[in-house]
């Protein structure tokens, strides 16, 4: 039996199941909640209460197995998808060690990092590489050995889901998203193939016609995306996880005639899963089911701290006790006689050079290469402004006044104040800040600029209250479409 554990901010999910051939066979789902302020994106907040938790999930439900793989979303567990050669073991985890993004690297003290297959052709394969802080796994196996559990893998949710709906989504441009709280997840497959990932936040509850408008948004979002990467495919469906029937019919309702509207529906259970128990409630337990896709080959995040703790030990030990103080003596005057002799060698070689270079015709050579590397430089540095040109001429269009002025009429209407912050030619990104006495100002405001065309994204992160004069505000990012100026936005 196999055992899925999902751990959100606010619940804990566990999922029994067992292979039947190619199918998963679910026999259990159980969830409880996990008391506020315990994890916060998977950062352990509290660790006596999370293993106060699931100690109290198991004893609750009658759990027997205690041995689990724990699936969570967090910013501290990154993955990528690798396309590379088909190989395995210590070559394939040099290969994927070797592809990982210096700057992903750089985020991390002590990195720990792991993968597995996903799909396999003639010569490559496709793998995710998950990375995460030695100190933030060990952090999870303390915790759920507290609680009498062993943890056997850590794995991160979203490309779990992305690989099991990639089962069934056949050649079509399918967008899926996932409701997780307050998280809302939205992946673009085009024509079969997984594209992206976007993950924002929802403040309203589901249910009612705030939340609509915010779906609505997100929509609007994914289609803006889909058109600036040139997805010729219209989106077929949009199927979404973690609404009940009701919120759903809501949803489909509030959203009629908007573009889209028609092709809403709930995720279904994919055929490779078979549900005897719990079927209407596949979408709330999405990511813990996800766990059953395919992980047992490659290594393992966890798999892979353990080898290197092995080796780190193995090495303390042969630097402390194998080495002794005469052997050390011995080995430095060895490297001290074939220092002497290679001193001596190289000396005769020098003096065989001198004597070539003080040679006419090498000289005379020699003036001739100064000369062509002048002209060389003068070419390179004409070549280097034509360059440089170009990338100015590719770039992103700056915020001039008529885009700013586009923004301003857009906040007038809604009586909301912008505050326009830093610009970004390199990607585009127009930050700023809008304010008003009124959140619900604030989200038609925004709603304004998802429908504006010159803008390829719009973002918006937490509203803060001044408490000083009762106003809202909010910070906006905007990417700026290539090719588009304020004068061209669409009644």
């Amino acid at each position: 039996m196999k055992v899925n554990v999902f751990l959100s901010n606010s619940s804990i999910q566990v999922v029994l199941g067992e292979a039947a051939g190619k199918k998963f066979k679910i026999k259990a789902l159980y969830a409880d909640e996990i008391p506020d302020g315990t994890l916060l994106n998977g950062a352990v907040i509290n660790e006596n209460v999370l293993q106060d938790t699931i100690r109290d999930s198991w004893r609750r439900h009658g759990i027997k197995e205690k041995t689990v793989d724990l699936v969570i979303n967090s910013p501290h567990l990154m993955a990528r998808r690798i396309e590379m050669p088909l190989m395995k073991g210590n070559k394939a985890a040099k290969y994927v060690n070797n592809e990982v993004d210096e700057k992903d690297t750089a985020r991390f003290t002590d990195p720990v990092l792991g993968w597995y297959p996903v799909s396999k052709k003639k010569k490559t394969q496709l793998v995710i590489s998950e990375m995460a802080e030695k100190e933030f796994v060990e952090t999870y196996i303390r915790i759920f050995e507290a609680a009498g559990v062993k943890l056997n893998s850590i794995h991160a949710g979203i490309n779990l889901a992305v690989n099991m709906m990639q089962t069934q989504v056949g050649n079509n441009t399918v967008v899926y998203m996932i409701l997780d709280g307050m998280n809302l997840t939205t992946i673009l497959f085009a024509q079969g193939q997984y594209f992206n990932n976007l993950n924002t936040r929802v403040f309203s509850i589901p249910g009612t016609s705030e939340f609509s408008a915010e779906i609505r948004n997100a929509i609007s979002a994914i289609r803006q995306f889909a058109t600036a990467q040139h997805i010729e495919q219209a989106i077929s469906n949009i199927y979404i996880a973690g609404l009940k029937a009701d919120e759903m019919e809501l949803l489909k309702s509030e959203l009629q005639g908007y573009p889209l509207g028609d092709v809403l529906g709930i995720m279904a259970c994919p055929d490779s899963v078979v549900m005897n128990i719990g079927a209407d409630r596949f979408g709330d337990y999405l990511f813990s089911i996800a766990g059953f896709f395919g992980t047992e080959e490659g290594l393992s995040i966890l798999e892979a701290l353990r080898r290197g703790s092995k080796e780190y030990q193995k090495k303390k030990t042969v630097l402390t006790l194998a080495v002794p103080y005469a052997l050390a003596v011995i080995v430095l005057l060895i490297v001290t006689i074939v220092l002497l002799i290679m001193m001596g060698q190289k000396k005769k070689e020098l003096e065989t050079l001198q004597a070539y270079n003080m040679q006419p015709s090498v000289v005379e050579s020699a003036a001739k290469y100064d000369q062509l590397l002048q002209e060389a430089g003068k070419l390179g540095r004409a070549q280097g402004a034509v360059d440089l040109l170009k990338k100015y001429r590719d770039t992103y269009p700056i915020p001039d006044s008529s885009i700013n002025q586009t923004v301003t009429d857009a906040a007038g209407q809604e009586d909301v104040e912008v505050k326009f912050g830093s610009y970004s030619a390199d990607n585009g990104v127009l930050e700023m800040v809008a304010a008003a006495e009124d959140v619900e100002k604030i989200n038609r405001f925004i709603a304004r600029l998802l429908a504006m065309d010159i803008f390829e994204l719009v973002d918006y992160t937490g509203y803060t209250k001044n408490e000083a004069d009762g106003t809202w505000s909010i910070h906006v990012v905007c990417t700026l479409a290539e090719g588009k100026s304020g004068d061209e936005v669409e009644d």
